[in-house]
């Protein structure tokens, strides 16, 4: 059967309401949607007043109201990335003879794994598993081997809980109740990644207008995540303090610019209307250095986070920081020493990597909202493209 739902995603630079219509069994429709600009956030903090984040929220809601032709009374809400982390918890079970393991064998397992508190108080939003392990084989799918001793590696996304109770209160006064909290950087993950990428540990660096986020993708599970501040608004403020530009003009220059070989020169307008030519070496002078530091620090990220990658692992792209640019991918993929793919999202609408996590957000609300309805014991037999374990449970 199917069911309408609003999910809301907070990037850095703007906000996106989508509304669906979907059983989970296959991608969600796109019924309707709102996109609007506001300050964002950076290191946990909003980067506006209350009064403004509020009005965002609710200038984008009736957007998406009025797109789709639904009222919006209930909603998911995503959790950015700057407000969750990513813990972990190991467990094993032993068997009393090397047999064959049941699935009776892995609910075991994963009810132990799943008896988890959060280390530091935060809200646990998502659990989902990284890997088992029967004796030293590494699996997704442990029912039917053979083994002596089973183990698993759960993850966890927990979210601040400061951040829900100030959802909470901004919803609650526009009287909208909120569904669950869901992580958009886990439901664009599972959405961009086929699952035998993930079996190899893909990497899935979202780079957006103020920040950038790195996170290591393992099974059905995210096991790595840090957040640098830096991201594709940075190179536009150097090319407006370095060329003597407005920011509009800037960023002009940035979608003009092509890495590698380009046009001598990039005409812009300015406020009046009136051309304005840049050399493209000037443009060069500005833009490369900091897409350079940018992509260092990306990689000095991955290096630093302690876990291996396979030599077949996927780097993956995604958000609008210089993945729009033309030649960005490349050059990404030059400074990590890796092959970089840019998948966009499979939507007629949207369909742009600038709307990767409000997508996969919305994929998310569907996977969890179908395996919730479906119970433990239909949902752990049913094999999805999310995987069989149950993702997300709801904070109300």
């Amino acid at each position: 059967m199917k069911s309408t739902a609003a999910a809301i995603e907070f990037g850095t630079s703007k906000i996106v309401t989508l509304v669906g219509e979907g059983t989970g069994a296959n991608p969600a429709q796109l019924l309707g949607f709102g996109v609007v600009p506001y300050d964002g956030y950076c290191e946990g903090h909003w980067n506006a007043s209350d009064e403004e984040v509020d009005d965002a929220i609710l200038r984008c809601i009736r957007e998406a109201e009025l797109s789709s032709g639904r009222e919006i009374k209930e909603i998911y809400v995503g959790v950015p990335c700057d407000f969750i982390k990513i813990e972990q918890n190991e467990v094993s079970l032993n068997l009393e003879n090397e047999r064959r393991i049941t699935a009776e064998d892995v609910d075991e397992l994963m009810n132990r794994a799943l008896d988890y508190t959060s280390k530091n108080g935060w809200v646990v939003i998502h659990r989902s598993p990284a890997w088992f392990r029967v004796d030293e084989r590494r699996t997704m799918e442990p029912v039917g081997m053979r083994g002596s001793v089973m183990r698993c590696m759960a993850s966890f996304v927990v979210a601040d809980p400061v951040f829900l109770e100030d959802m909470q209160a901004r919803f609650e006064s526009q009287s909208i109740h909120i569904n669950g909290y869901l992580s958009p950087s886990l439901g664009q993950a599972l959405m961009l990644i086929p699952p035998e990428e993930r079996d190899k540990v893909a990497v899935l660096i979202d780079m957006g207008y103020l920040s950038t986020e790195i996170m290591f993708v393992e099974g059905d599970a995210l096991v790595y995540q840090r957040v640098l501040p830096v991201g594709g608004g940075h190179i536009t403020a150097d090319i407006a303090y370095g060329l003597h530009l407005t920011m509009e003009m800037a960023e002009e220059v940035k979608r003009k610019y092509s890495f590698g070989a380009g046009s001598a020169e990039i005409s812009v307008q300015d406020p009046e209307g009136r051309e304005v030519i840049i050399l493209r070496e000037q443009a060069a002078a500005v833009i490369e250095p900091r897409a350079a530091e940018i992509a260092e620090m990306v990689q000095n990220t991955i290096e630093g986070s302690g876990i291996r990658l396979n030599s077949r692992s996927t780097f993956y792209l995604s958000g609008g920081g210089m993945v729009l640019m033309r030649g960005g991918r490349e050059f990404v993929s030059a400074v990590v020493e890796r092959p970089v793919k840019a998948p966009q999202p499979m939507a007629v609408k949207l369909n742009s990597p600038v709307y990767s996590a409000a997508l996969g957000l919305l994929e998310l609300v569907y996977e969890s909202v179908t395996q919730m309805e479906a119970g433990p014991a239909e949902s752990s037999g049913k094999k999805s493209k999310f995987g069989q374990m149950l993702k997300g449970f709801f904070t109300k």
